[in-house]
């Protein structure tokens, strides 16, 4: 889309996302074509949502290849699988994803001022704060099997899954630098190639997976090696297609300067650690959900409810997510041509397309929530959780869930709203406050309360989950005010004093 408003123009994958402007009084003359920024907008977020999809199921691809294989203790591999996906989506991709999230600033910013040879510094300052970032992931993740031990898992289990991390831990280098690379890409308003090279590392690692699982020796460890292969895959066609097939990076200025990676590895940090963080404490707390269903009495049925409910949670989330990262880039962009009043009016569109989307995506919750649980409830990645419960058992849990779905209804609208506004602050460079603001709404409120309504009320799921949506609705009320708040040109000049 062409930053001169009054004409109207084709939007393809090159066109550039805002034309410089400095001159802001003239920009509040203007009245933006809303088609052509909601065209915008779903052009960048369509790749996106379909990237963060293909990039959700390798980890339930390998759990249903380890109960796929050929041996009679299936189950505790199974266990030792699912365990071991948990312990590195708490400690492992959070970080790499999250400290990538910098980038959401310094790159779409750098782009819209026009600053592209900028991003050769930022490549190497990136690349080497994620190598830095790698050395404590690293650590822990060696010492799975122990921690997981401290945490009070069976011995034979936690050596299993300690296993399995093991080899797992060998693509987290590839995954953080295609991470990277990506956010690059998306600064640009690239979207659709890494869409495609997803989905050509699901074919591999399928593939992969099952010759290692099924025509080796190798075990449960061959389904993580599998998808090891097939992460240092999809690096190998990033960087064919950043190197040949559109040789981006000649106008980046790559200059390979220790000194000058060093120079900006902090301000790198300055906005990573937050988002870091602000992944984390969101992947943590649906964790510590799961824990809290499991002290419930009837703890196998509420288990199984609670699965369907975080993994119903996480895939209706997932759409927003891109959305949200698409708004990012656009308001990143538009902060850096000078262009505020044009920021906040795409925010402030993001946020009502995220309402009445929502909406439409939770009609569709309530629809299908009398067959959304025996779908969920079918994968290895929750049988693994359920295995114990009989036929009967079964099927009053997924009674039990199609009404339990309800409560779901209301999380995943405000959801919606939240992650819209956490990209706004990503864009600005604001990644600190909105950490701050997702732990105090989270851990302050949502976990206390969804302990005290499905503990102490003793309203077992549907409380836990009660309780979280009010953390979570606390948080967006919170984001409003500060919003609210923000002075758009100031943002503009801090980006300006970022160049």
């Amino acid at each position: 889309m062409s930053g001169d408003l009054h004409t109207t123009v084709a939007v393809t994958e090159r066109t550039p996302l805002v034309t410089k402007s400095g001159d802001v009084s003239k920009e509040d003359q203007l009245s933006p074509f809303l088609l052509e920024e909601v065209t915008s907008l779903v052009h960048l977020a369509a790749p996106i949502i379909f990237t963060l999809v293909m990039e959700f199921i390798p980890n339930i691809t390998n759990i249903i290849l380890v109960g796929h294989l050929p041996v009679s203790d299936v189950k505790s591999l199974v266990d030792a699988a699912a365990i071991a996906t948990v312990f590195a989506q708490i400690t492992a991709l959070p970080v790499g994803f999250g400290m990538a999230t910098a980038l959401d600033t310094l790159c779409t910013q750098a782009y819209g001022a026009g600053h592209v040879k900028k991003f050769g510094i930022l490549l190497q300052s990136a690349l080497l704060g994620m190598a830095l970032t790698l050395i404590p992931v690293v650590i822990v993740n060696w010492f799975t099997a122990d921690i997981l031990v401290l945490l009070g898992q069976d011995p034979s289990l936690a050596a299993l899954a300690g296993r399995y991390i093991r080899v797992r831990m060998l693509s987290f280098p590839a995954l953080f630098c295609f991470e990277v690379l990506k956010k690059f890409l998306q600064a640009e308003g690239v979207t659709s190639p890494t869409a495609l090279m997803v989905t050509l590392g699901n074919i591999i690692h399928v593939t992969f997976g099952l010759v290692l699982t099924q025509c080796t020796p190798l075990g449960i460890v061959g389904a993580p090696a599998a998808l090891c292969l097939a992460e240092y895959c999809l690096l190998a066609c990033m960087l064919v297609y950043l190197c040949w097939v559109n040789p981006m990076y000649k106008v980046w200025d790559i200059q390979w300067s220790w000194a000058a990676a060093w120079s900006h590895v902090g301000q790198f940090f300055h906005f990573g650690v937050p988002g870091m963080l602000m992944m984390m404490i969101e992947w943590g707390a649906i964790e510590i959900l799961a824990l809290v269903a499991g002290v419930m009495p009837k703890s196998l049925v509420t288990i199984a409810v609670n699965s369907v409910l975080a993994y119903t949670a996480v895939l209706g989330f997932l759409p927003y997510l891109g959305l949200s990262i698409a708004a990012t880039i656009r308001i990143g962009n538009l902060l850096g041509a000078n262009q505020p009043v044009k920021a906040h009016r795409v925010f402030v569109l993001t946020l009502r397309l995220c309402f009445g989307c929502a909406f439409a995506t939770a009609a569709a919750i309530l629809l299908l929530s009398p067959w959304i649980p025996s779908l969920v409830l079918e994968d290895p990645a929750v049988v693994a959780c359920v295995r114990p419960l009989n036929l009967a058992l079964l099927t009053r849990s997924c009674r039990r869930t199609a009404t339990a779905l309800i409560f779901i209804v209301p999380l995943h609208v405000v959801d919606a709203m939240n992650t819209a506004c956490q990209g706004c602050f990503r864009a600005m460079g604001k990644q600190a406050i909105a950490s701050a603001v997702t732990a105090a709404g989270f851990y302050a409120i949502g976990i206390p309360l969804a302990v005290y309504c499905g503990l102490y009320l003793e309203w077992s799921v549907e409380g836990l989950w009660a309780g979280y949506t009010l953390g979570s609705l606390s948080t967006f009320a919170i984001y409003q005010i500060l919003l609210s708040q923000i002075d758009w040109k100031q943002v503009v000049t801090e980006a300006m004093n970022r160049e």
